[in-house]
């Protein structure tokens, strides 16, 4: 549920939720100078978050999350936008084989969990798996990427062992004369591209 976008100025003006909503005509300069200036503006706002994090008074922090004595539901689903434009943002970056758009995204929330936790100390007990997609498309990129002996994520190895992708297990038999695993039937061995 968005908030009425005739509130006073965040990051964006009036003006600019009304170029996103209905796509105000600008001139074509005037437009690029428009998404120049969210752009700047979007970017020292993240910058911000450096002093709401460490500097905005505990209290101030409690009344921007509590409306009339209880949680204030707009607030937290505004909040849940924050982290899906931060989810967006990991996706704009150049992924590599060795750091991925969810590596860098586990990264953040991990990292921004514990920077807002180091100065009261407290201790945090959860365990935060993070999938998205529909199960069966990660399940078959994941198999996929078995097939064709690609670099597995942790996530994915994880649901590879756990969902038993993986059999091994002739692998820790002692070998015949012929050099395969005693007591597998040679069917067994073969893979799914042999049928």
């Amino acid at each position: 549920m968005m908030v009425g976008r005739d509130r006073k100025r965040g990051i964006l003006t009036k003006d600019d939720r009304e170029y996103f909503i209905n796509g105000k005509n600008y001139k074509s300069g005037s437009e690029r100078n428009t998404r120049q200036r969210i752009r700047d503006r979007t970017r020292n706002a993240l910058y911000d978050f450096e002093y709401l994090s460490t500097e905005l008074a505990s209290r101030d922090v409690s009344q921007i999350a509590m409306e009339n004595g209880a949680a204030n539901e707009q607030i937290f689903t505004a909040a849940e936008e924050a982290i899906a434009f931060l989810f967006k943002l990991c996706q704009h970056a150049p992924d590599s084989e060795a750091y991925t758009t969810d590596d860098r995204f586990r990264e953040i929330l991990r990292n921004g969990i514990e920077k807002g936790l180091a100065d009261d100390h407290t201790v945090l007990d959860f365990d935060l798996d993070l999938q998205y997609g529909l199960p069966r498309e990660a399940q078959q990129r994941t198999q996929r990427k078995l097939h064709h002996g690609e670099s597995l994520t942790l996530a994915e190895l994880r649901e590879a062992l756990n969902n038993d992708y993986l059999d091994d297990s002739y692998r820790f038999r002692p070998l015949d004369e012929d050099g395969l695993p005693k007591n597998v039937e040679p069917e067994d061995l073969r893979s799914h591209d042999d049928y």
